[in-house]
């Protein structure tokens, strides 16, 4: 075999396997994204519960939840014997049920705060280091996020697109004359009545 037969073999061989070499880092590549995507991809489980402010629609994953809301449907009676094994929502259900027993003033569930914008998210965030009990404006929110006053509305909007009712608990907050002027909208004066007599009621002193 003549030299430049050889060389020309030895190339093709060379060849060859970069070509496979490639191959199987597309593969690799194709197989990650896979998985990427798969563990994007998550189960979301509602269960509608009944609660002293109303019915409750709770959705979450197997890691955090996903929102509550208060919910009002036709067939509320039949959808509130709902079951679920998530195991985010027996744990909620059950310090939901100790909140309103006034027996819990820390909810432990985690929630998944990457749902809301940037601005909500800063805003939920903060909400959720007011003490149990107490009560906060919206102007005073604003000012302790290093926010002008003016951005008060805004607050009040982010309270009102709150996803998380009790665990981000706009309940506690109130106009900067001390008044209860909403919750959840202003059909929830009322709940927000429930929710801050329940809080002080069980105020350890």
């Amino acid at each position: 075999m003549n030299n430049k037969i050889r060389k020309s073999i030895e190339n093709n061989n060379n060849n060859n396997d970069d070509d496979d070499d490639d191959n199987n880092k597309k593969l690799k590549i194709e197989k990650e994204e896979k998985e990427e995507k798969e563990e994007e991809i998550k189960i979301i489980n509602s269960f509608i519960l009944k609660s002293p402010i109303g019915a409750l629609k709770i959705t979450a994953d197997d890691k955090s939840l996903h929102g509550i809301r208060l919910y009002e449907s036709k067939n509320l009676d039949e959808e509130c014997k709902n079951k679920t094994n998530n195991k985010i929502i027996l744990q909620i259900n059950q310090e939901l049920d100790q909140y309103f027993n006034g027996k819990l003033q820390e909810f432990k569930t985690p929630i998944n705060l990457e749902l809301g914008t940037e601005f909500q998210r800063k805003v939920w965030t903060h909400l959720r280091t007011i003490p149990y009990g107490s009560t906060l404006s919206y102007s005073s929110v604003a000012t302790q996020l290093g926010l002008d006053k003016k951005y008060a509305r805004a607050i009040a909007t982010s309270c009102r697109l709150n996803i998380f009712l009790l665990l981000v608990p706009c309940h506690r907050i109130i106009s900067s004359n001390g008044k209860v002027i909403g919750y959840s909208g202003k059909k929830g004066i009322d709940k927000q009545f429930i929710l801050s007599n329940i809080e002080k009621a069980n105020i350890k002193t």
